[in-house]
């Protein structure tokens, strides 16, 4: 595939996230080293002003873009939801909440259009700037391991939210893991098809409880208990 029939097409769930949406939206706009060809917005059932906030912010809009509205269901779902309305060739999912820098887009789309990888995976190094807790940066580390062991495959980051794959790929995704699990959903079936993601460093800057962190040691038990799971059922296929 050349360089120049790769497009991109970016899918943002968003659940009542009027805090962080306005400057978001701002920060697309804004973004000159990487063209957006769609940006697909789901409100994920937001209560609060949300959807109108997107709907203003984005009426002199200089990308192609939809909005979409469901009732809340989850990521998952949501993903699920927009993928459907791309019509690139490649999909980046992009959480509204902005802990992860609008800027470290066109890190990930260079890989693709340099003609390196069309999966692309963010990692983040957590340093005391950077990290929520301790043990929520050493909570990602230990999955990431997990996954290493149980499927000997290197991902430095797998619960990073910044995955650009094909939109093909997304769109036939099982979408079966909910919650966080989504974040290993996209690795998992990924090397089920024989497919390796090219990692790239991005920052991270997380919220917290009060501004709305929920994830909690109990995701954490249920991210790995999904990957036994699936290594369990797919053992004949996945043994190296």
């Amino acid at each position: 595939m050349s360089s120049n029939k790769k497009n991109l097409g970016i899918v943002i769930p968003f659940f009542n996230e009027s805090r962080t949406l306005s400057r978001l939206i701002h920060e697309l706009q804004e973004l000159t080293d990487v063209e957006i060809s769609q940006v697909i917005f789901v409100d994920d059932g937001s209560t609060d002003n949300s959807l109108e906030i997107c709907k203003n912010e984005l009426k002199n809009s200089k990308f192609s873009y939809e909005i979409l509205e469901k009732a809340n269901g989850g990521k998952s779902s949501a993903v699920k939801f927009g993928v459907q309305s791309l019509q690139t060739t490649h999909c980046l999912i992009l959480d509204a909440d902005l802990e992860l820098y609008v800027s470290d887009i066109s890190k990930l789309w260079d890989v693709v259009i340099s003609g390196f990888s069309d999966f692309v995976f963010g990692f983040r190094t957590f340093r005391a700037h950077s990290s929520f807790t301790w043990r929520y940066s050493k909570g990602n580390i230990l999955i990431s391991n997990i996954y290493g062991v149980l499927f000997n495959e290197l991902i430095s980051d797998i619960m990073c939210g910044y995955k650009l794959t094909t939109t093909d790929f997304i769109k036939n995704l099982p979408f079966a893991f909910s919650g966080f699990a989504m974040e290993i959903e996209i690795p998992l079936h990924m090397i089920k098809n024989g497919l390796k993601p090219y990692e790239v460093e991005v920052k991270y800057s997380p919220r917290t409880r009060a501004e709305g962190k929920t994830i909690s040691v109990l995701d954490a038990f249920s991210v790995i208990n999904k990957m036994i799971f699936f290594k369990l059922k797919n053992f004949r296929s996945l043994v190296k």
